[in-house]
This record gives C-alpha cells, sequence and structure tokens, in this order.
C-alpha cells in the first residue's frame, strides 16, 4: 500500500523559466514545496486550478477579510482575475496580477516528486510594503494548507 507523501514545507525560493521570462523584481520570494507520488497528477494547470480557482471556505474567509481590510486603504477586491493565468509551459504554470502598490507572480510547477509554488512580488510603493508586512507572516502558513487540500484530491494514494 502506497503511503501518503510528507506534507508541504518552505523551501529556498528560486526563479523558474517564466518567472524569468517575468521580469517581475523579487523585492520578496517564497516557494512552498508539496513531496507527491507517482500517482499524482502531473498537470501544473490542474494544481493551478486547485490551488487557486477553487478555494477553500477557509480561503474564502481569509480573503474577505483581507478584502474588507484593504478597502480601508483603497486597494482593490481579491478576485479570479487576482490569480489569471499568464503563462504555461510544459511542467509550468504562472498566474498573477500587478496592481499600483505591487505585483505578484506564482509559478505552479510540477516535476515527479514534487509540486512547487514560488512566488514573486514587486513592492512599488509605501503601501506595497506596508501590505506585505502581514502577508510575508502568513503566506507559507497559507500556501502549504492550499497544497496539502489540493494534494489531498490530485495525489489519490
Amino acid at each position: 500500500m502506497a503511503r501518503r507523501p510528507a506534507r508541504a514545507f518552505s523551501a529556498p525560493a528560486w526563479r523558474t523559466a517564466l518567472l524569468q521570462a517575468s521580469d517581475i523584481r523579487g523585492d520578496w520570494a517564497s516557494r512552498q514545496r508539496q513531496p507527491v507520488t507517482a500517482h499524482a497528477c502531473a498537470d501544473p494547470a490542474v494544481w493551478t486550478a486547485a490551488l487557486f480557482h477553487e478555494p477553500s471556505a477557509t480561503m474564502t474567509a481569509v480573503l474577505a477579510v483581507r478584502d474588507r481590510l484593504v478597502a480601508l486603504v483603497g486597494l482593490r477586491p481579491a478576485s479570479r482575475d487576482s490569480f489569471r493565468v499568464l503563462a504555461r509551459d510544459g511542467d509550468e504554470v504562472l498566474v498573477g496580477s500587478d496592481d499600483r502598490h505591487l505585483d505578484f507572480r506564482a509559478s505552479v510547477r510540477c516535476t515527479r516528486h514534487t509540486v512547487d509554488v514560488v512566488t514573486y512580488v514587486e513592492v512599488h510603493n509605501l503601501l506595497g510594503r506596508l501590505y506585505l508586512v502581514p502577508v510575508r507572516m502568513v503566506h507559507a502558513a497559507i500556501v502549504r494548507g492550499m497544497l496539502r487540500r489540493a494534494a489531498k484530491r490530485l495525489d489519490p494514494v
């Protein structure tokens, strides 16, 4: 009987091919890695949909709180367009959006044994720097939770 792979974990961030091509400056970066079995889905588009376009109730609630807070300083709410697919190349999909305070890109890359989510942020102004303070505190835990949830569905054991 196959065993469920290890839980998602943080790893050093690196520029994937699509992140490199996007020319986003890396003012802040994060990489979360989910080990998977040989039976896992290997399509990064399927993982991207599971991660960003099929949010859990918890993630929906987190985004609702975020939207209420950022509205106080005039930032736009999160939307489906916030995680728009910008590019795809083989084993990688790039999502992201640009705003006046910061731009972000997230690469979802599937390999034989892992799924990586690498996030790069380019900050434009003081508001972007201030916004990034709480994001940096919770980002890794949120993305690891998203990866674990997706893996339960996309990596049948």
